[in-house]
């Protein structure tokens, strides 16, 4: 099992949030992987802030992590592309 990211230039982690949810309405299950340390409760409770680290928060925002396995048919492929497809186009256009 592999995860392969997505980051859509110049979207906020708003916009992530509602293309995510509209991935998963056409039943394709996406996630995000990538979560800054600083945003971690651990790292808040011993002072990191997420703004200190604008690069982290600005990769986090815009990323979503794929669904990639080896046994992936070719029509699971074209119904993911489709989807992240439809759903980015839905929210911005």
């Amino acid at each position: 099992y592999h995860v392969y990211l997505l980051r859509i230039k110049d979207i906020t982690e708003p916009q992530r949030d509602q293309i995510i949810q509209k991935i998963f309405e056409r039943e394709v299950s996406v996630n995000v992987h990538f979560v800054p340390l600083p945003m971690m409760t651990y790292y808040k409770q011993e002072g990191y802030r997420i703004a200190d680290y604008p690069v982290s928060y600005d990769n986090y925002s815009r990323e979503i992590s794929l669904p990639v396995y080896y046994n992936l048919t070719n029509d699971q492929i074209r119904t993911v592309i489709q989807a992240v497809i439809d759903s980015v186009e839905e929210t911005i256009g």
